[in-house]
């Protein structure tokens, strides 16, 4: 097949692009395509992409895509390629677009019974003497991924420090803030594979073990713990929790992915409290593929499968059987 990777290059090391694959990871998957036996082709995810595509007419798409820009900016490319008709790895229209909204996937999510921390949408601070909160709680951008806008300092433990903090978070990013109960306890990163398939594969679990960071950190897996103390002696993978606890933990996350649609790749985060309740944060539908041991840019989900057994070729070669075999290709 002809194989086209679409995604947004990282030019920078900014907040903002810090979602986007560095070059690194560019050639990591293109070896991947390449050694998977496919022709490999390399598309950037800007403007002009409807226009190239017609021009390219790949028989898949590796869709790695953030979105220039918008709330909705994960749902571009995959509108456009069904618009186009073409097959492409990853969650489709409607699940990106939830997915990439903190709050609209914790109501979809809490109607199904799964158990997610207390939280309220706000988008002003008039709102919040007109509510009731479980503090302390922590304040997250809605809109966004990869921990953008989220530090220790998030967290708060009243409503006058909850006041000041939601209007700066509002004036600087420009739009609602999930303000959640935060859960005090171990966090925990799930990987799936082959989500929707006829045997989805759970990752080895990954534990964020915060005893191992500076106390500063707070607790937090934010922007801070990601790059200024990031390296792999912070995480424990595979957790050691219980078999019982691990196969909860893998259930829950399947079930999470069947119902919000996500077919091929997920990563899904949890807290757990002292009385072992398992609490969803959020999923990531487009989750990170870095890779690289040298400069200590690991993402969460590659190291995950490389704990499973898989090499990195292995896994862009199953993410690709996964979205063929959804779309009929491997006949």
């Amino acid at each position: 097949m002809r194989v086209a990777l679409v995604l947004n290059t990282r030019k920078d090391e900014s907040e903002f692009e810090v979602e986007y694959d560095p070059p690194h990871t560019v050639e990591m998957i293109k070896h991947g395509i390449e050694s998977a036996g496919h022709d490999y082709i390399f598309i950037e995810a800007d403007e002009n992409i409807l226009e190239t595509l017609k021009q390219v007419k790949p028989d898949l798409v590796f869709n790695r895509s953030e979105g220039v820009r918008g709330e909705s900016r994960e749902s571009h490319i995959p509108a456009i390629l069904e618009m186009l008709g073409i097959p492409y790895v990853g969650a489709n229209v409607l699940s990106t677009a939830v997915c990439l909204n903190k709050g609209w996937t914790k109501k979809f999510l809490a109607f199904h019974n799964v158990v997610t921390p207390q939280f309220h949408i706000l988008s002003s601070t008039r709102q919040v003497n007109k509510l009731d909160f479980i503090f302390p709680v922590i304040l997250k951008p809605n809109e966004e991924g990869s921990s953008v806008g989220i530090n220790e300092d998030n967290v708060v433990s009243d409503k006058k420090q909850l006041v000041k903090k939601l209007g700066s978070m509002v004036k600087e990013y420009q739009q609602p803030i999930l303000v959640e109960q935060f859960i005090q306890g171990r966090e925990f990163s799930v990987g799936v594979l082959d989500c929707l398939g006829p045997k989805p594969h759970v990752l080895a679990l990954l534990e964020i073990d915060f005893s191992r960071f500076p106390s500063e950190v707070g607790g937090v897996y934010g922007q801070k713990a990601k790059t200024i103390y990031e390296g792999l002696d912070h995480y424990i993978c595979p957790a050691k929790v219980r078999s019982d606890l691990k196969k909860k933990i893998g259930q829950v996350s399947i079930e999470i992915c069947r119902l919000l649609e996500v077919p091929d790749f997920a990563r899904i985060d949890y807290r757990m409290d002292d009385n072992e309740e398992i609490y969803f944060l959020e999923i990531n539908p487009l989750p990170g593929m870095d890779f690289d041991p040298d400069n200590q840019d690991i993402s969460f989900y590659p190291y995950m499968a490389e704990k499973s057994g898989y090499t990195y070729d292995q896994l862009i070669q199953r993410l690709i059987e996964s979205a063929a075999r959804r779309y009929g290709l491997n006949k």
